[in-house]
């Protein structure tokens, strides 16, 4: 590790994670410089290492570190200006590199998600929340690509050659709309044929795959490293999301009655609405989107790389929908489903086996 002191209380720690030991790497070296009074990260590492800057002011507290930016090494350098950091307190900033294979080329609008630890569920004192979903710490000992959007009707379209979805947009098709009135087993049989695909083009090696995200690697890329209710805050407004938004929620009182709030009834064009802090758009509201998991109670105690129980009687579903309250697009809210609807889509994960 390498720490830097300087007179205006900012200090910067280097800190290497690898989370696969066959692929080497070069750890990624920083320096901080100060432009129009903001703290100025000059990151320099080999190009395609994943990069994942995070930053503290307590160095003490537990898990004190909170995510600032992610993003991948076009070439041998980067530079981040930290335009939220204020000279008159102290930050700590360290960056996770993680060298992904070249020869993998996912498609255009994936996301880098880095691996950590995160508490998934919900706090006891969070209103009206479910019984299951007991919070516990999860380690994702592995990154994955996820999708910047859910998949669209478009892309449904090109890849299966038909649109099952229930909505146009004003009576005319959309093909920028999520598709929808698809079952978990459409959904993973447009993973297969989509990693098919990405393979005999030559932008797939060997070992890696499109599928759909793992439960806790949902709510660990909804987080984006917030601990409230949602990546927006502790509350839902009308007009925040594509939600009912007669029927907003506070996590500190619950569901709130606007009889003026927005209330769609349909879904809307993907990437409508602000993003999480990894960029990914529509993890709340929209459509819920389905994981891998089979549904079923959380484990006890920490986990790594969970993956749901064996079998069961339905999937996990997340994310709330367009006529969905507030309460029920919260970030640790867990719905399970079977069949199809059309308030029911999913987004794609890409990543080795």
């Amino acid at each position: 590790m390498k720490i830097f002191n300087f007179k205006t209380f900012i200090m910067l720690a280097s800190l290497l994670g690898v989370a696969n030991s066959v692929w080497s790497q070069t750890p990624a070296s920083l320096n901080i410089q100060f432009s129009n009074g903001y703290a100025r990260l000059d990151i320099n590492g080999t190009a395609s290492n994943a990069c994942t800057v995070q930053y503290t002011t307590n160095l003490v507290q537990s898990n004190p570190w909170h995510y600032q930016a992610n993003f991948l090494l076009t070439n041998s350098e980067a530079l981040f200006l930290d335009t939220n950091q204020s000279l008159s307190t102290t930050r700590f900033y360290r960056i996770f590199t993680q060298q992904l294979p070249t020869n993998v080329v996912p498609l255009a609008n994936m996301i880098w998600i880095s691996p950590g630890t995160f508490t998934m569920g919900s706090p006891t004192n969070e209103a009206e929340r479910i019984a299951d979903e007991t919070q516990h710490t999860v380690t994702l000992s592995r990154g994955f690509y996820m999708g910047r959007y859910l998949v669209t009707q478009g892309d449904y379209l090109a890849l299966i050659g038909s649109n099952p979805s229930y909505f146009p947009t004003n009576h005319v098709q959309n093909l920028n709309l999520p598709v929808e009135e698809v079952n978990w087993d459409d959904a993973t049989n447009y993973c297969a044929q989509l990693t098919q695909q990405e393979a005999l083009a030559g932008r797939l090696p060997l070992g890696w795959s499109y599928r759909l995200p793992t439960e806790s690697e949902w709510e660990y890329a909804c987080r984006a490293g917030t601990t409230t209710a949602f990546y927006y805050g502790n509350a839902l407004r009308s007009g925040m999301a594509n939600f009912d938004g007669t029927r907003e929620y506070d996590s500190t009182g619950g569901t709130i009655t606007n009889l003026t709030g927005i209330n769609l009834a349909q879904t809307t064009v993907v990437g409508s609405y602000e993003a999480n802090a990894w960029g990914l758009s529509d993890m709340c509201g929209n459509v819920e989107e389905w994981c891998w998991d089979w549904y079923g109670t959380y484990p006890s105690g920490n986990v790594t790389d969970p993956q749901g129980p064996a079998t069961g009687p339905s999937h996990i579903v997340r994310g709330g929908a367009w006529f969905y309250p507030g309460v029920s697009c919260r970030s640790a809210e867990r719905g399970d489903a079977f069949g199809f609807f059309n308030f029911l889509g999913f987004r794609v994960v890409l990543a080795p086996n």
